[in-house]
């Protein structure tokens, strides 16, 4: 049975809180990797779009692992949004702010999470009913102190994916915020070089210790 294609997204990063992102890697580290992070307890995964293979690598996830939750990022159009759509993407993530692609991903029951860093962009995503947006970079846009201005004024329902220059050692600071839906990265494959050294249980335990930073900080709301 295939996994829905916006619920369990939803609820399964609800409780995780991390959003892994692949930008690149060897066809034959597609499905060892998407093996690690379901047992690790996150079999999910955005990759990015950066050239054909990227689309290739959600094409060989979707078929091989149809209960596994593959994404795109960077969707920049609906060209893109509807491509990987039909390669089997269960979820769009954008940069920034395109009203054609979220209305495509909602017609075609797909879960959207655009990048809105400003109120107008937040203001446009409610109208289109989104709660869940991206800010990117988050350091760079203000980071906690900035969502917390969001939240505190208008927006107290607005939850956050956010993503840019995230790594081991400094998501904690962004995932400990209430108001951080998820935090999103590639840092489970890049420490200790897991990925550049194929070592898939590594790549598992990263994200296993990961996701114990994300339960503690969790129990404690």
């Amino acid at each position: 049975m295939e996994i829905d294609k916006k619920v369990d997204l939803m609820e399964l990063t609800k409780i995780t809180g991390i959003i892994p992102i692949l930008v690149k890697c060897d066809e034959e580290d597609l499905i060892p990797i998407a093996d690690a992070l379901t047992a690790a307890g996150c079999p999910s995964l955005e990759v990015l779009l950066k050239n054909e293979d990227s689309y290739k690598s959600i094409e060989i996830i979707a078929r091989e692992r149809p209960n596994f939750i593959v994404g795109a990022g960077s969707v920049m159009n609906v060209a893109q949004a509807e491509r990987v759509i039909d390669l089997g993407a269960k979820f769009c993530v954008s940069p920034g702010y395109s009203q054609k692609v979220v209305d495509y991903c909602l017609a075609h029951d797909r879960y959207v999470i655009p990048g809105c860093d400003t109120p107008t962009e937040i203001m446009m995503a409610m109208d289109s009913g989104l709660d869940i947006v991206k800010f990117y970079p988050v350091f760079e846009m203000g980071g906690v102190p900035f969502m917390k201005q969001l939240n505190g004024g208008p927006f107290g329902n607005i939850k956050f994916v956010c993503t840019g220059a995230l790594d081991e050692t400094n998501f904690p600071e962004i995932s400990d915020y209430k108001y951080t839906f998820a935090c999103g990265g590639d840092w489970m494959f890049t420490q200790h070089q897991a990925l550049v050294r194929k070592d898939y249980k590594q790549i598992e335990q990263n994200m296993r210790d990961s996701l114990h930073v994300i339960l503690d900080q969790r129990a404690k709301w």
